[in-house]
């Protein structure tokens, strides 16, 4: 918290800033003789202590409660960092959006990892400043009239696992999991920044251990943001961290006549079209790709050949092995890293123990 509230100093603003420090369980006596005696230069101070745990989920929804008494909320969480132009951005993009009824918040932070299978995130790069995707990072925006929407939301929600990328169907406590179905249920998104506004200082807690891996540069300099709207944008990614077909099609005619959906990075457990793109094995594939460019869809955008790591073909014929995501990882680390021969040893070995505990758990 001490970080977060120092860091919080070097902004540079000229308007005021109301500030809200909210501390669940009671807090602890150092923690909250330091944010009682905090000095806050841009506006009002108000520290609230919640004598019960409120938790994450019920913590969260409570910081986008406050757009009861605000037109719009920027959520920070003590573990982050942030820019000194967060405001410059900030009141940029809440602008643009405000009555933009598809993007449901706008976030700080661009993801670089894809958690589902610890690899990179790259992105399709337009002319713009900000691109859209079907998750919630730090930072997050919260607008009044937006958030009412969330919470006419939750009177009817239901848990759907099936809808959801594996990996987030299966957190616990989690208010992002809550948060990612309302997007898919709701055809929304969250507008997200080319290069992040805040990041992730790795601080160890209850959910998560050390998060160096979630550690991105971030925009220091104040510019004039060039922001899409939902229909000139060109780089549109889904819950599963997969571009949407119809950008594909639009970019690359061959694709126009198939029925098909995105599964680059193997992570979809069912596929609900008659045809998938795919970086898994297929049997008879209608036509291939190169998978070696970053990222794996520019391929498809640019009708690149080449190994033909990408395959378009039925959805019946799609092959999923069982070291698939494994294999992937370390192939994105080989594309991504120069690493001498004792390293790729190392990364060999450890595959081939998962291998060999396979086999024995199986038998």
């Amino acid at each position: 918290m001490k970080n977060l509230l120092d860091n919080l100093l070097s902004i540079r603003t000229n308007i005021e800033l109301p500030l809200t420090i909210s501390i669940d369980d009671g807090g602890t006596k150092e923690l909250n003789a330091l944010v009682d005696s905090f000095q806050w230069p841009y506006g009002e101070k108000r520290v609230v202590i919640h004598q019960k745990k409120l938790g994450l989920i019920n913590h969260f929804m409570w910081v986008g409660d406050q757009t009861k008494t605000y037109d719009h909320v920027l959520f920070l969480e003590d573990d982050i960092i942030v820019s000194p132009t967060i405001i410059d951005y900030t009141m940029q993009v809440i602008d643009f959006y405000e009555n933009e009824d598809g993007v449901a918040a706008a976030s700080l932070y661009n993801p670089i990892l894809e958690e589902a299978t610890g690899t990179k995130f790259y992105q399709i790069q337009d002319e713009y400043d900000a691109y859209f995707l079907q998750q919630p990072y730090w930072g997050h925006i919260w607008y009044k009239h937006k958030w009412r929407k969330f919470k006419e939301y939750l009177k009817t929600y239901e848990v759907k696992p099936a809808i959801l990328p594996p990996n987030v169907a299966k957190w616990n406590r989690s208010f992002k999991k809550i948060y990612i179905q309302f997007l898919v249920e709701t055809n929304r998104t969250v507008v997200t920044p080319r290069v992040s506004i805040v990041t992730n200082n790795g601080v160890p807690g209850i959910h998560s251990g050390e998060l160096y891996m979630y550690q991105s540069q971030i925009q220091i300099g104040t510019k004039r943001y060039l922001f899409p709207t939902l229909t000139q944008s060109r780089s549109k990614y889904d819950c599963f961290k997969e571009i949407y077909p119809e950008i594909l099609k639009e970019c690359n005619s061959v694709l126009a006549n198939y029925d098909f959906c995105v599964d680059l990075l193997g992570t979809r457990h069912h596929y609900d079209k008659p045809y998938v793109l795919t970086t898994k094995p297929v049997k008879n594939p209608v036509m291939t790709f190169s998978s070696l460019m970053k990222p794996t869809e520019l391929a498809v955008v640019l009708n690149v050949s080449g190994n033909n790591g990408v395959s378009l073909g039925k959805a019946a014929d799609v092959r999923t092995p069982k070291s698939y995501i494994r294999r992937r990882r370390y192939n994105d680390i080989k594309k991504n890293y120069f690493i001498g021969i004792y390293a790729q040893m190392y990364i060999a070995l450890d595959f081939l123990k998962s291998v060999i505990i396979y086999i024995f758990h199986w038998k």
